[in-house]
């Protein structure tokens, strides 16, 4: 139930703050994939361990991949520009058509692989290492864009 509620309410949250306009700061960037990140993290220790197959390596290869590709496809897409010396973002078309692509294809994956029995029921910890990635790869783009560009004034660290 708790990951269902933060699969229905976190992640539209973000996603919809993804699609208004914002400073880019590096606390920013680093807030929300780490939040994903160390819920994961609690998922994963405090759930009972799978067993580790080929096939568990390779679908979760299989998401890896998906999570960086998209991740490095909206932050690449992601709108961005500069006011009064302060890079902003904003997702727009791309951002949202690359969310549900991807989240469509992340559900025909995990269903295939839960349907042919390749792997048991994916866990909490995976789902939200998942967006964990995906967030961390697009915010690292988008810093590399703006607060790591080549003559970008020093990396800003607070809003």
């Amino acid at each position: 139930m708790t990951v269902l509620a933060i699969l229905l309410i976190v992640l539209p949250w973000s996603i919809w703050r993804q699609m208004h306009a914002r400073p880019v700061t590096v606390e920013g960037l680093v807030k929300l994939p780490l939040i994903f990140a160390v819920v994961a993290a609690v998922f994963a220790l405090t759930s009972k361990p799978s067993e580790v197959t080929a096939a568990v390596i390779a679908y979760n290869a299989a998401c890896a991949v998906l999570a960086i590709g998209f991740g490095a496809w909206r932050g690449q897409r992601l709108s961005i520009w500069d006011v009064d010396g302060t890079p902003m973002q904003r997702g727009n078309r791309v951002t949202m058509t690359t969310w549900v692509l991807m989240i469509a294809l992340k559900i025909a994956l995990g269903t295939v692989a839960s349907v042919t029995g390749w792997i048991p029921a994916e866990g909490a910890g995976a789902i939200l290492a998942f967006l964990a990635l995906t967030f961390a790869i697009q915010n690292l783009v988008v810093a590399r864009r703006t607060v790591w560009a080549p003559g970008s004034r020093e990396i800003r660290a607070t809003t």
